[in-house]
């Protein structure tokens, strides 16, 4: 009998919460302000061995100040790249990132007034 019961309240949790998209209102997550509306970027490398994996990097588009970098290396080895950023008025400037093989992680780069704008090979 308690499973009928548990049947019911996802039911009405369902229909309620559809009567509330119906009606114009949207679900909004609990902690809606340290959400972020940043455009993700993304960039790979190709690994030298095992052929065909690569090594793949996300950022995102939002600060002058500072770029955290996302890395997932599938290769067997280091992994060197090169960070384009780019300010305001046009001027550029570089930073290197190497990733040792198998790893995945994080990297913060402090380049104030300065976007990430790409990620290549090589430093």
């Amino acid at each position: 009998m308690s499973r009928w019961k548990n049947l019911s309240a996802v039911a009405i949790s369902v229909t309620m919460f559809s009567a509330l998209l119906a009606g114009g209102a949207q679900a909004v997550p609990q902690d809606a302000g340290s959400v972020s509306a940043q455009a993700v970027k993304r960039a790979s490398i190709k690994c030298t061995s095992p052929s065909g994996k690569v090594t793949n990097y996300s950022w995102g588009d939002g600060s002058y100040d500072s770029a955290t970098v996302y890395f997932n290396n599938h290769c067997g080895h280091k992994v060197e790249a090169k960070l384009h950023f780019e300010a305001g008025g046009g001027q550029t400037t570089t930073r290197c990132m190497v990733t040792n093989g198998g790893t995945k992680g994080k990297k913060k780069f402090s380049v104030t007034r300065y976007h990430l704008k790409k990620i290549t090979k090589g430093c």
